[in-house]
């Protein structure tokens, strides 16, 4: 698993919709003192073992077309 921390000004409503628009499924925080300033995404089993599916790729090009879109929106 991996933690993103969100940009300044940008959160869970910004960035999570977009994301699951695309077929990407990521995670909102947990931990209760941080969990509005970060997102998390899960990298198990095939996803990381099988490269060549492409998963982490999409994923990653996912988070920065959504993050242009939010820069740009």
């Amino acid at each position: 698993m991996t933690a993103v921390k969100y940009p300044k000004g940008l959160g869970a409503a910004d960035i999570l919709p977009k994301l699951a628009a695309k077929d990407i499924v990521c995670a909102a925080g947990l931990h209760k003192e941080i969990a509005t300033e970060y997102f998390r995404i899960g990298h198990m089993g095939v996803t990381a073992v099988e490269g060549e599916r492409g998963d982490l790729e999409r994923v990653v090009k996912g988070i920065k077309e959504v993050l242009e879109e939010c820069k740009s929106g």
